[in-house]
């Protein structure tokens, strides 16, 4: 009986000492954009995340609120993750959301603690409600491992979303910068 009491408390605290170690915070922004994010990891390889980004690029308000969930595979020389994101959109140009469907990739590059890749998110029109017919977001970054577990990014996103009665919408397109902070 004491093997089992210390086995379950010895992998209770190794599974807590993941969880503590993987929250990360982000901010980022961009000419008329901001946002933020925070993730934590669930499990090895999981990890849920609620984000926030508003955008006044196209001259009409947009707010975007996300939540999602990840799994990243372990590649040897590769950050992976791919999972589903639901975003509800409160826009000029109308209200709703949807599932998306996505991910991201990094690689490391031969200059020391920098990497470059990229993210997309697509949203069907079968997955969506409200006034958002379909959505897509896409960037590409490099980052720079500042200090263990923070480092800070430059990047390129585009932002689409086609709403009902409105043609296609592009919501933000442009230069970004940011930070991610990882305890």
């Amino acid at each position: 009986m004491k093997k089992i009491i210390i086995s379950v408390l010895g992998a209770g605290l190794a599974l807590s000492s993941l969880n503590a170690s993987a929250l990360s915070v982000s901010a980022s922004g961009g000419e008329d954009a901001h946002g933020f994010q925070v993730n934590q990891g669930l499990l090895p390889g999981f990890s849920a995340g609620l984000g926030y980004f508003s955008t006044n690029d196209s001259g009409n308000n947009t707010k975007a609120y996300s939540g999602q969930l990840m799994f990243s595979p372990y590649l040897p020389g590769v950050d992976v993750s791919v999972g589903g994101r639901y975003q509800y959109l409160d826009s000029d140009y109308g209200d709703g959301g949807g599932l998306g469907l996505g991910g991201s990739a990094y690689v490391d590059t031969p200059i020391p603690r920098v990497s470059v890749g990229g993210y997309g998110f697509y949203t069907p029109e079968g997955l969506s409600h409200g006034d958002v017919n379909e959505s897509y977001e896409y960037g590409a970054r490099a980052r720079a491992t500042l200090i263990a577990n923070t480092y800070g990014y430059v990047g390129y996103r585009y932002y689409h979303t086609d709403f009902d009665n409105h043609d296609g919408k592009t919501l933000f397109s442009g230069p970004e910068l940011g930070v991610s902070v990882g305890f």
